[in-house]
């Protein structure tokens, strides 16, 4: 089994997802995505870690027990000519916050402040503001896939130049912990 397609997310998410301390993702879409919104193309793919929009405007969207993580993610060098891929996600629920209270009693599923939700639904407020719940699976190694003119922007998928192995990925978190998240998350959310 293989992919090559991958979504574009902030590192410390592709980070949080292989360390199980992230099962969802929060989708508003790129400048460069159709419509201006996100739209779920894909229900498996890569994750493909960024680095561009993390920085000193974002530090509040972490919440303080994972500012070190965060801080070490910013320090580490990346090179410019091929992008880090370890983990394979598919996708298990997808819905629509429509209001920040919302993801209260959710924390345990990501790594979010309480504010960062807030500001995503403010930003271009007549897209929506999509959760996905992510079954996140860790690569056996890290892949180093070079980065291409195309992969720039802000746009949520990008196509590979080949297809990555995915068959001997292991799950981030064990499976009671996954359908607790899946059970909560849903029932918050209207699914799209």
């Amino acid at each position: 089994m293989t992919s090559g397609i991958a979504l574009k997310e902030w590192a410390i998410v592709v980070e949080a997802l292989a360390a199980g301390e992230q099962i969802l993702l929060v989708r508003k879409g790129g400048i460069r995505d159709p419509k201006g919104a996100f739209q779920l193309q894909h229900r498996e793919f890569l994750l493909y870690p960024t680095w561009e929009h993390q920085g000193e405007k974002t530090e509040g969207a972490i919440r303080p027990e994972f500012r070190q993580r965060y801080e070490g993610i910013l320090r580490q060098p990346h090179a410019p000519a091929e992008v880090p891929l370890k983990v394979y996600g598919g996708v298990a629920f997808c819905g629509e916050i429509r209001a920040p209270d919302q993801m209260k009693g959710l924390e345990d599923y990501h790594i979010w402040s309480p504010g960062f939700f807030e500001e995503r639904m403010k930003y271009r407020p007549q897209a929506p503001t999509l959760i996905v719940v992510l079954r996140a699976y860790r690569l056996p190694r890290e892949i180093r896939h070079p980065i291409r003119p195309e992969y720039a922007g802000c746009k949520s998928w990008v196509p590979l130049s080949e297809e990555i192995p995915v068959e001997s990925a292991v799950p981030a978190v064990d499976n009671r912990r996954f359908r607790e998240a899946l059970e909560k998350v849903s029932a918050r959310l209207e699914s799209k």
